[in-house]
C-alpha cells in the first residue's frame, strides 16, 4: 500500500525551486529568477544547467556624465563617446565633471562685444562687457569725427568748420 505525500522532490527541471509532490508525481515549484543585476547579460534559465547569464551589446550606462552612447561589451558597461562642453561662449570656462555633465564657469577673459567704439571688452558673469571707448581724432579741424559701432571711426568733411594755419595775416577756411 503506497500513500501519496507532500514531501520535497525534483522534478528534474533547474528552473524551479522548492518542488513539492502531490497526487503521487513530483510537482514544480516556483520559477527560479535569474537576475545577476548586469545589464549587460540577457539573463535566462535552462531547464538542465540551470540560469545562463550570456553577454548582451545593449545600451547602458556607465556612470560617467562626460560619456554618451555607451554599449555593453564582454559583459561590462563601457564608456561611449566623450561629451563637448563647449556652449561657444568665450567668457565662460568649459569643463565636464563626470557626476553632474557639463559645467561653464564665467570667466575674466579679453572679448569682443562686436561695438568698433569700445576696445579692449572683458568678460564678466558669462557676458562680454564694453570697454573704454574708442577715441576718434584724427587732429584735423575741418572733419567732423565720430564713431560708427559697426565700422568705427568716421572723418567726414565739413568745410562750415574753423581754421587756422598758424599764420594771422591769412583769413583760413575748410575746403574739402
Amino acid at each position: 500500500h503506497h500513500t501519496n505525500n507532500t514531501n520535497p522532490c525534483d522534478d528534474g527541471n533547474a528552473c524551479t525551486s522548492g518542488d513539492t509532490c502531490g497526487g503521487g508525481t513530483c510537482n514544480p515549484g516556483t520559477p527560479v529568477v535569474c537576475d545577476d543585476h548586469n545589464v549587460c547579460t540577457t539573463d535566462t534559465c535552462n531547464s538542465t544547467s540551470g540560469c545562463v547569464y550570456t553577454n548582451n551589446a545593449d545600451p547602458c550606462d556607465d556612470g560617467n556624465a562626460c560619456t554618451s552612447g555607451d554599449r555593453c561589451g564582454g559583459g561590462i558597461c563601457n564608456p561611449g563617446t566623450p561629451v563637448v562642453c563647449n556652449d561657444g561662449n568665450v567668457c565662460t570656462d568649459d569643463r565636464c565633471d563626470p557626476v553632474v555633465g557639463c559645467v561653464q564657469t564665467p570667466n575674466t577673459a579679453p572679448c569682443d562685444d562686436h561695438n568698433a567704439c569700445t576696445a579692449n571688452d572683458t568678460c564678466g558673469g558669462g557676458q562680454c562687457h564694453p570697454g573704454t571707448p574708442v577715441v576718434c581724432n584724427d587732429n584735423n579741424p575741418c572733419t567732423d569725427d565720430a564713431c560708427n559701432p559697426t565700422s568705427g571711426c568716421v572723418y567726414t568733411p565739413n568745410d562750415a568748420n574753423s581754421c587756422t594755419d598758424g599764420n594771422a595775416c591769412t583769413q583760413d577756411v575748410c575746403r574739402g
